[in-house]
């Protein structure tokens, strides 16, 4: 029974800290916890598919999966900065309002980013 109250205790506290405060604080509590669940999410299924994967594929198969997917992993580590240089002149386009600037910053982002991945496919 102390085990059910100290249970209810933590839901209170739990509700209280996601429903109480500035409507900014709440949203980025609200953001963080869904942004550890995505992180959770994505580790569980990192972990159900590499199994699901040995079983359903031969082992030359599976090499070229494993290249494959490092390769994309070593593209998102080594980023270059143009995911955060873009969302900054992105906000700063979209606060002043200039829409015209924004799509050029996200079409000039996705060019580079295809010349890259384009000079590693012939690499």
């Amino acid at each position: 029974m102390l085990i059910i109250k100290h249970i209810g205790t933590l839901w209170k506290v739990a509700v209280n800290f996601f429903t109480k405060g500035h409507k900014r604080s709440l949203e980025a509590k609200r953001n963080i916890v869904g942004s550890l669940v995505i992180k959770g999410i994505s580790i569980a299924i990192g972990l159900v598919l590499v199994p699901l994967t040995i079983h359903y594929i031969n082992p030359s198969q599976y090499g070229i999966w494993l290249t494959l997917s490092s390769m994309i992993a070593w593209i998102s580590f080594f980023d270059i900065g143009f995911t955060h240089g873009l969302r900054n002149k992105f906000a700063e386009a979209k606060a002043r309002g200039d829409i015209k600037l924004v799509k050029i910053y996200v079409s000039t982002t996705y060019f580079y980013i295809s010349i890259i991945f384009c000079f590693c496919g012939l690499s």
